[in-house]
């Protein structure tokens, strides 16, 4: 047996307990509330799939439902005829015109490659359709958009879309330790002892631009932990929970997980400006700190906001409240009973 694969099994077990630890909502550091406040649900109840049509769906899509099942109850259902062909292929079918993208970095491999599933919302008699879109594509699936009610995307493209696209906020890649990592964050227990966090697969087409900015913040006399090669998560989430500054580079999406698991953790993020839309805008200055195109000034960047120990702490607030409001579970949640309970279960048909 090689010694990496050694090392990597000696840090699973080191890391066991994370991954056995029971599952939690992932703790709030805001109300909800006043921002996204729940509408009447006396009546409201919610079907979900049996089974998704992408094997690899249930951390992406599980924390939604059981978010939602807060709320109403949820019964589940194993898909219509309708749906057949798309649910087969493992994901909603891509448009015509979107084919010449296929197999390029950061967008659709097939034609069924935008990863969704459908659900319904019911009150009063009436029902309101709905797909969720979770794949990281920039894409509209125009093909379902025309199906249902409400289109809820987590990867909105900065370009119009049909009037009933929802942008619905972005998720962590696994919330059960993200649950843990914030509760330590939160209890104040964990010391910030990390100056400038960032570490990156190697298998994207944006890999050139990561090298460089790896190679300049190497270069530099900043207190950097990182570089290439993926850890056990329950390792990067650790060390990300001690990060001051965390620097979030683009792979297959226009965003990463780290963006909203650093913002949840109260690292700054250090970014080139994401080109997508969210439910609210990021601004630059408030939630994270944008960086040149070219990453050519991100060592400035760094050093000044590991100088000024008062605007990072305002800029890690904002974002961990920007967290809540947008990435968190229970925001979408909120977003989707909001846009489909409306006066009596009023759907967009009847408006």
């Amino acid at each position: 047996m090689s010694s990496h694969l050694i090392s990597r099994r000696l840090a699973y077990l080191r890391h066991l307990s994370w991954y056995l630890s029971r599952s939690k909502p992932i703790p709030l550091c805001s109300d909800l509330d006043p921002f996204l406040p729940v509408p009447d649900l006396t009546g409201v109840t919610v079907t979900w799939p049996t089974r998704y049509s992408w094997p690899q769906a249930g951390p992406r899509l599980d924390q939604v439902k059981s978010a939602l099942s807060a709320y109403v109850p949820i019964e589940q259902h194993s898909g219509t005829n309708r749906d057949r062909v798309w649910r087969a292929a493992g994901g909603f079918p891509v448009p015509q015109a979107e084919y010449d993208l296929i197999g390029m970095p950061g967008h659709p491999k097939g034609p069924y490659d935008i990863r969704g599933e459908v659900f319904e919302v019911y009150q009063g008699g009436k029902v309101v359709q709905c797909a969720y879109d979770y794949s990281d594509y920039p894409v509209i699936s125009t093909d379902i958009a025309t199906q249902v009610d409400y289109y809820f995307k987590c990867i909105v493209p900065p370009t119009p879309v049909p009037r009933n696209v929802i942008s619905i906020g972005y998720f962590a890649r696994n919330p059960r330790l993200l649950a843990k990592a914030r509760a330590l964050v939160l209890r104040g227990i964990v010391p910030k002892d990390i100056g400038v966090y960032g570490r990156f697969g190697t298998w994207t087409g944006s890999q050139a631009f990561r090298a460089s900015l790896v190679e300049r913040l190497r270069e530099s006399s900043l207190p950097f932990v990182g570089g290439f090669g993926t850890h056990v998560y329950a390792a990067y989430m650790k060390d990300l929970l001690r990060a001051k500054i965390a620097i979030e580079v683009p792979g297959q999406a226009p965003i990463t997980y780290r963006l909203p698991e650093a913002m949840a953790l109260g690292a700054v993020v250090v970014a080139r400006a994401p080109a997508c839309v969210f439910p609210e805008p990021l601004v630059d200055g408030v939630h994270y700190v944008a960086m040149n195109e070219d990453a050519s000034n991100v060592v400035e960047i760094c050093e000044a906001l590991l100088n000024d120990d008062e605007q990072r702490r305002q800029i890690a607030d904002s974002a961990m409240e920007y967290f809540d409001r947008n990435f968190s579970p229970q925001s979408r949640a909120r977003r989707i009973l909001q846009q489909t309970v409306y006066n009596g279960g009023m759907t967009i048909n009847d408006k």
